[in-house]
């Protein structure tokens, strides 16, 4: 959204001063589907500011390099990507708890490039699209911070400046905009945007959460597409951990694909020996009528039997 505002929000001709750029992050864990997608979007905004002169760029970032600042020797350099992290530096893989992977495979490769940019620019304002519907702890964080007619100085980039155009608005607002508002560039719905072909609207919504997440939450797969994204309660993460340690599993992935048989397993049984299982539980419930029911008081003796 904050991308196609930038576009047909765009100012006359005679005004555009000063560059804008667009900025991607690659992290290098997504699906091949969306990696060409995001190439193919950044290549047709490029054409779409060339064909109407916006001075618009687009740039595709990716995890930086880093030597004496990982705590390597001098001279060793290593690529902060999801891998080298994972295998190369054993961390775990993200969580509530460790979300080690949004500064380094993020916030880094931006930073650096802003940087790089400022040093031509003298100074920036940086337009981020964070909501604070995503969730309470971006909520509490974002009302936290201390702005000035809209914008806020950069905590790690002097002469950087942070704004928020949608920190208000909630998810349905979001795709109400990309889905319904008319494009002023031809009068076309918003899914066609000046850059793109139309697209369908979502088919999946993730509920309760609000934020979309990146492919290191739980995916499932069906047919070739994605269908749905998982966030795992902390609970639910301890025992695939608890599982994994068991040396039963290979990967979280084996843990929920278990689990899954385990249900269609247990469902299918349950189909078979419906009418037995309801017949019992009729029977049991005459019996209680009749007053033939176990004491309450002999309850955990008769129990100890039937083991």
């Amino acid at each position: 959204m904050l991308a196609s505002l930038i576009f047909v929000l765009s100012i006359p001709a005679e005004q555009r001063k000063k560059p804008i750029s667009v900025l991607c992050t690659d992290t290098r864990v997504e699906i091949p589907a969306i990696a060409e997608m995001i190439e193919g979007t950044l290549d047709r905004m490029r054409k779409c500011s060339e064909q109407n002169n916006l001075n618009i760029d687009a740039n595709h970032v990716a995890p930086t390099f880093r030597s004496a600042r990982a705590g390597l020797k001098a001279g060793v350099t290593a690529e902060e990507s999801f891998w080298v992290n994972i295998i190369g530096r054993g961390y775990p893989p993200p969580n509530r708890t460790f979300r080690w992977c949004t500064q380094r495979m993020k916030i880094d490769p931006v930073n650096a490039l802003v940087k790089q940019r400022v040093g031509h620019w003298g100074e920036a304002i940086l337009h981020l699209g964070s909501r604070r519907a995503e969730s309470s702890t971006r909520a509490q964080t974002m009302a936290a911070r201390e702005t000035r007619n809209g914008l806020r100085r950069h905590p790690d980039l002097p002469r950087v400046w942070v704004s928020n155009p949608i920190e208000f608005l909630s998810t349905e607002e979001v795709w109400a905009y990309l889905l319904q508002n008319p494009n002023p560039r031809g009068n076309r719905p918003r899914t066609d945007t000046p850059w793109r072909a139309p697209t369908p609207a979502p088919r999946t919504v993730r509920a309760p959460s609000r934020r979309s997440s990146c492919t290191r939450c739980v995916r499932v797969v069906v047919r070739g597409e994605l269908a749905m994204t998982i966030q795992l309660k902390p609970e639910q993460e301890h025992r695939i951990a608890e599982a994994l340690r068991s040396g039963a599993y290979q990967s979280p992935d084996d843990v929920i694909e278990r689990a899954l048989e385990v249900l269609h397993e247990r469902d299918e049984w349950l189909m078979a020996n419906r009418q037995t299982v309801d017949a019992k539980i009729r029977t049991g419930i005459e019996e209680l009528n009749r007053g033939e029911g176990i004491p309450e008081d002999k309850l955990d003796e008769h129990l100890d039997r039937l083991k």
